[in-house]
């Protein structure tokens, strides 16, 4: 939802001039919608009210959210409903981008965010992989303004991933790869980033594994995990670690997976994750 607070790109004059225009008071105005002291807020203060309330406001003025909010407001929606995306996969943000969604496709700084949250909706609620392909090839196109360099590289994601599951496995391994090039910085990059690259990483992996090339796979977990260890960072090490363990074994290094499957299990008692831990404890054969 959209936060509640003051914001300098919401203009809150929009909706009292198209409210008189209509000869309507606040409380008509906010009627079967809000409270009329909302609306007096949203006028007077600039008060952003959640998704629900600001597009039943809006429809009942006959305004176009496009048209309505500024395209600095759009932008932080954007980056808000992508992190809620790339971090949880969180289907209410789904839901609120079809809100946004006519706003952000014609707002030209918002394009690249339009295309990536169209092809996770298709993704993730439709299974539509050849609609996710169409619109992750407009989010890298040259031509689409860029948001992000890590914007791209989910982007690119999506597009390996789509592919895949459509059988093209050479396609496939040809966007990962496009991906792999785009990452940021694993030990400079914001918190978004650095938790999108791993679970990117992760999915890479699982790709590669998948075409038995373990050496490869082996090598991106590697790194990630190293990272992990810079930043003092436990969060997606007992999945990584049980991941490059499985791998190791394919590989024929028993010891190496002994060893990792036992940093998996440590990592997750240390983070407080029990029902992980758990798991773990019966697939870790380190004797003390």
């Amino acid at each position: 939802m959209a936060r509640n607070g003051k914001n300098e790109n919401f203009d809150g004059k929009a909706i009292r001039a198209a409210r008189k225009k209509m000869h309507l008071s606040q409380v008509e105005l906010a009627e079967g919608i809000t409270t009329q002291a909302t609306i007096s807020l949203v006028e007077n203060q600039n008060r952003v009210p959640n998704a629900d309330v600001l597009l039943a406001i809006l429809d009942r003025l006959n305004l176009d959210m496009s048209q309505f909010v500024s395209g600095d407001f759009l932008t932080n929606k954007a980056k808000e409903l992508l992190s809620q995306v790339v971090l949880n996969m969180n289907t209410d943000a789904l839901n609120e981008f079809k809100d946004f969604e006519k706003a952000l496709s014609q707002n030209p700084p918002t394009l690249q965010a339009y295309y990536i949250l169209k092809a996770a909706d298709e993704f993730h609620n439709k299974q539509n992989y050849a609609q996710v392909i169409y619109n992750t090839e407009r989010a890298t196109d040259k031509k689409t303004p860029v948001l992000s360099n890590f914007f791209l590289f989910y982007a690119y994601h999506q597009m390996g991933s789509s592919y895949y599951l459509q059988g093209d496995v050479a396609t496939a391994r040809e966007k990962f790869a496009l991906a792999y090039e785009q990452e940021p910085d694993l030990l400079t990059s914001s918190d978004l980033e650095f938790h999108g690259v791993l679970q990117g990483r992760k999915y890479y992996a699982e790709f590669l594994v998948a075409q038995q090339d373990y050496d490869e796979a082996a090598s991106i977990l590697s790194g990630a995990l190293n990272a992990l260890r810079q930043r003092v960072d436990l969060f997606w090490v007992p999945e990584l670690s049980e991941q490059l363990a499985n791998i190791e074994e394919k590989r024929g290094d028993a010891e190496a997976a002994k060893r990792y499957m036992h940093y998996a299990r440590i990592a997750a008692y240390l983070s407080g994750r029990s029902n992980t831990e758990a798991r773990l404890a019966r697939l870790d054969t380190v004797v003390f």
